[in-house]
């Protein structure tokens, strides 16, 4: 548990501005947010018989091919044994490939295969569209505003958790 002096970051901030309900509280919006990302994700990728969770696989590969499973991990904020199933599935599905790290025969890089990088396009494609959806009626400043805002969040939880 964080002890009190550890989490006030922030001296602008007094105590009680805002009294504490689930529904205002910023975590449980973006719980909420995060599951509707994934659920038309997941309704965009039907089609291709993806869920969400191999979307973002597939789309960090296509940023960065070759990682091993620990970093791929690490870069998706993900836990291994959830990112082994993932990577399972895909590779039964023919899109990714795993290859052997001569150094250390545990470990492995993971590649797309032909397969899977003829998904770029319709990743790419499905990924603008459910951005499009989820910034509707906001401007171009608005969206980079609320990314600053989002990633000073993240930042400050990331900073309580290293202190606790």
């Amino acid at each position: 548990m964080v002890a009190n002096s550890q989490i006030e970051f922030n001296p602008l901030i007094k105590k009680n501005d805002v009294e504490f309900t689930i529904d205002n509280c910023l975590g449980f919006i973006c719980n909420r947010l995060v599951k509707c990302f994934m659920r038309l994700l997941d309704r965009e990728l039907n089609s291709l018989n993806l869920t969400g969770a191999q979307f973002c696989v597939l789309a960090k590969l296509m940023e960065e091919e070759g990682l091993t499973q620990t970093l791929l991990a690490q870069k998706l904020y993900i836990e291994s044994p959830t990112l082994v199933r993932t990577l399972d599935r895909l590779e039964e599905l023919g899109y990714i490939e795993r290859r052997r790290v001569p150094e250390d025969r545990r470990a492995f890089h993971i590649f797309l295969t032909e397969k899977g990088k003829n998904l770029v396009n319709s990743i790419k494609e499905i990924g603008a569209k459910v951005h499009s959806i989820s910034i509707q009626g906001m401007t171009q400043d608005e969206v980079e505003d609320l990314k600053k805002h989002m990633y000073r969040l993240w930042e400050n939880m990331e900073r309580a958790i290293e202190h606790s």
